[in-house]
């Protein structure tokens, strides 16, 4: 018999895309202080507090309220610049700035809740190293209107409340602008755009951020007056909070310097 010649159909090719995995669930601790929804579930109290805190007592805010902290004018400043000049501003930036990265680096979803607590601890630890480096560096004699973070005039403190909602928001924006936003720009500058080795670039990245957030406490921006000593310090806490923050992630920086702060007004 003759056999019936059969055509073969050639191999499907595949036209679908493979699809893209997430990025696995953090395991470690110190995998999941770096996660931008982890950090946002733990600054998300603080943030909270703190524009509650000033809507409710706006009128009898220290130092002229939230609009004198100098890294919120900074932040109003750049809103004006397309018009927007809505008082909650500042802190959706900084939800749109952490959902906008976790979406970005497609991250899971998952957030781990016990390891807040530690987060929490972490951060009073983190800020003695800055309690520490205010006693080396010698202060003027207004060590307190002149060395904390927060402070940004010299006229009298109001209620300890407001100065501590105060610290709070001082703690939150000056890390939004000075750590989040200008280290990842600068990084982005002399690593990716400048082509400098990765070492050289992130201690450059430090030293300008930290310089810039020191500078930031005097004129025009800031109302502090000007001392050598008072810059050293500021520089110094400017590096100590770029390296939290490169270390230990975006949420811890800003917790030691939240409890930093609020530690020199209760004292």
């Amino acid at each position: 018999m003759a056999r019936t010649a059969t055509k073969r159909r050639p191999p499907r090719t595949q036209t679908r895309r493979p699809a893209k995995r997430r990025k696995p669930v953090p395991v470690t601790y110190m995998e999941i202080t770096h996660q931008p929804l982890q950090c946002l579930v733990f600054l998300l109290p603080m943030v909270l507090v703190y524009e509650l805190g000033v809507a409710l007592s706006h009128e009898r805010m220290p130092h002229g309220g939230a609009s004198d902290l100098a890294a919120r004018k900074l932040l109003d400043w750049f809103f004006s610049l397309f018009g927007a000049q809505a008082f909650y501003l500042p802190g959706l930036v900084l939800v749109a700035v952490l959902i906008a990265w976790h979406v970005a680096c497609r991250f899971s979803w998952t957030v781990a809740w016990r390891p807040m607590a530690a987060m929490y601890g972490e951060s009073v630890l983190l800020a003695v190293p800055l309690m520490l480096l205010n006693s080396w560096i010698p202060a003027s004699p207004n060590d307190l209107a002149n060395t904390a973070l927060a402070a940004t005039t010299t006229t009298p403190p109001g209620p300890i409340t407001d100065e501590l909602l105060l610290c709070v928001g001082a703690g939150i924006y000056e890390e939004l602008v000075f750590r989040l936003i200008i280290i990842t720009l600068l990084s982005m500058l002399f690593v990716d755009i400048l082509r400098m080795r990765q070492i050289a670039g992130i201690a450059l990245t430090v030293i300008v951020s930290s310089l810039l957030f020191a500078a930031h406490h005097y004129y025009p921006v800031g109302r502090d007056p000007w001392t050598a000593a008072e810059f050293a310090f500021r520089a110094a806490a400017g590096a100590y909070l770029a390296a939290v923050y490169v270390f230990r992630g975006f949420g811890l920086a800003v917790g030691s310097h939240v409890v930093y702060d609020a530690v020199l007004v209760l004292l």
